[in-house]
């Protein structure tokens, strides 16, 4: 742990609360946890600040407004800020070197397997050659990890999974925080949580949460070439085609489908039972039940008529 009053040394800041508090570690603002520190990405945030568990936040200097039973550190950028406290917390990677994994019954492990430490491969899985897997993850009961995957620390697989070559879990997501015209990386802390029962096709990433868990349920699947982004959740019996991305922080309730080629942006919920035909373009929220198609995507059956309508206007001008 780390008193407010080093953190505040570090990020140059200004304590309005209690400097002797011991932070537990970094949590987002709207899951907040006693003894956490988090901060406000922007305005449209400050809703969240009363009912937020929270104990420490990180706020611009023009911030005033204040709560008695919180402790808030003011800084010139709170985004550049954050980052440099998410550096204290994020775990590093090690070179891999001769460690050897917690092994259930008959796993397989192919040639030119690296691991790192504390690993855990359930019974029956099969590990394929030029594969790493980080350190502190754990692999289920009958999961197979074809070549060349990579896995990074802290992720955790599920039961009866299949992971396809090329496969990337738990990188860094794309999380970047302007200032003066330079970009920087947001470092990611949160994990890569993968239910049972999941299939993932060839070259998908899937990247950690910036501070909250990255998460797949059970049952679903995933085809070849899909992007999902930072702290999307996707629940149960979800199937989605290749090449999809999904943005950061989306949330797609059981029984979606997606079509290939569709790009679905941050911040969304798709409603449970849905379905998104291929080459769509999601921008907003979608209801349960819905079945949506085109770019922007909209009630599929609504856009034929349209489709219908306009090419009458077109016939009767030739």
């Amino acid at each position: 742990m780390i008193s407010v009053s080093e953190i505040s040394k570090l990020i140059d800041g200004q304590i309005v609360g209690n400097k002797d508090l011991l932070v537990k570690g970094i949590c987002s603002i709207k899951n907040g946890k006693e003894g956490y520190l988090t901060y406000l990405k922007n305005n449209s945030y400050k809703k969240y600040i009363n009912d937020c568990q929270a104990s420490v936040f990180i706020v611009d200097n023009d911030y005033n407004n204040f709560l008695e039973n919180k402790t808030f550190i003011k800084v010139k950028n709170s985004g550049l800020s954050f980052i440099k406290i998410l550096e204290i917390f994020k775990y590093r990677l090690e070179v891999a070197k001769e460690n050897t994994p917690s092994l259930g019954i008959n796993v397989n492990i192919s040639k030119n397997v690296e691991f790192g430490k504390n690993v855990i491969i359930g019974n029956n899985s099969t590990i394929h050659s030029g594969c790493f897997i980080g350190d502190n993850s754990i692999i289920g009961e009958n999961t197979t990890i074809y070549p060349n995957v990579v896995i990074y620390n802290d992720i955790e697989i599920g039961n009866n999974c299949i992971i396809n070559g090329g496969c990337i879990i738990g990188a860094d997501g794309f999380g970047l925080i302007e200032n003066d015209n330079i970009f920087h990386n947001i470092p990611h802390i949160g994990k890569v949580i993968i239910g049972s029962s999941v299939s993932i096709g060839s070259n998908t990433c899937i990247d950690r949460g910036t501070i909250d868990n990255t998460i797949i349920g059970d049952n679903v699947k995933i085809d070849n070439l899909v992007q999902i982004a930072h702290n999307v959740k996707i629940n149960n019996n979800c199937v989605i085609a290749g090449q999809v991305g999904i943005a950061g922080s989306t949330i797609l309730f059981k029984n979606v489908k997606v079509g290939g080629r569709t790009g679905i942006i941050d911040n969304l919920e798709i409603g449970e039972n849905s379905i998104i035909a291929g080459n769509s373009f999601v921008w907003k929220s979608i209801k349960e039940n819905s079945f949506v198609s085109g770019d922007p995507a909209e009630d599929h059956k609504l856009r034929l008529k349209k489709i219908v309508a306009f090419n009458k206007i077109l016939n009767k001008n030739k």
